[in-house]
């Protein structure tokens, strides 16, 4: 493995002085392993903790510069987001047909609704259109009886 890179500087020049610190050559920079929050995921550890037992982000400064030189693709909380990113796209894709057969629920009853009210509208317009018939045969027989009647 390379020499790790500083974290403060970025030179290439940490040195382990003891167990659990390192010291940057080039920038005098010293880091100690210190108990942290987990910066992924706010978990509280112990002190002898080199890695999260919760997320496996890295917590020493030695786990942190020995993690990124042997990682390709990024933190271990963004690795792990995206090894969840299939079972969130199956979850948002469940969850969206889940919404479209409500909305599509709600057409169909829409639909039915407006197909009584075209029969209501109907019955009421053959029922309108009866009277009407009836009134104007009642009108043409008065108006037929008045003319026999007066002739």
């Amino acid at each position: 493995m390379d020499t790790p890179a500083c974290p403060a500087c970025t030179a290439p020049r940490l040195s382990i002085v003891q167990k659990g610190e390192l010291k940057c050559s080039y920038c005098g920079s010293s880091f100690k392993g210190m108990p942290l929050v987990c910066p992924s995921c706010g978990w509280i550890n112990n002190t002898e903790a080199e890695v999260c037992p919760d997320c496996g982000e890295p917590l020493s400064v030695i786990a942190q510069v020995i993690h990124r030189q042997d990682t390709v693709g990024g933190p271990h909380w963004l690795r792990k987001v995206q090894s969840q990113a299939g079972e969130i796209k199956l979850a948002e894709e469940h969850a969206s047909q889940l919404r479209l057969q409500g909305l599509q629920e709600i057409d169909r009853r829409r639909e039915i609704d407006i197909a009584e009210q075209k029969k209501r509208q109907s019955k009421e317009n053959r029922i309108v259109y009866t009277i009407a018939l009836i009134i104007s045969l009642l009108i043409i027989i008065s108006i037929v009886l008045i003319w026999f009647l007066f002739r």
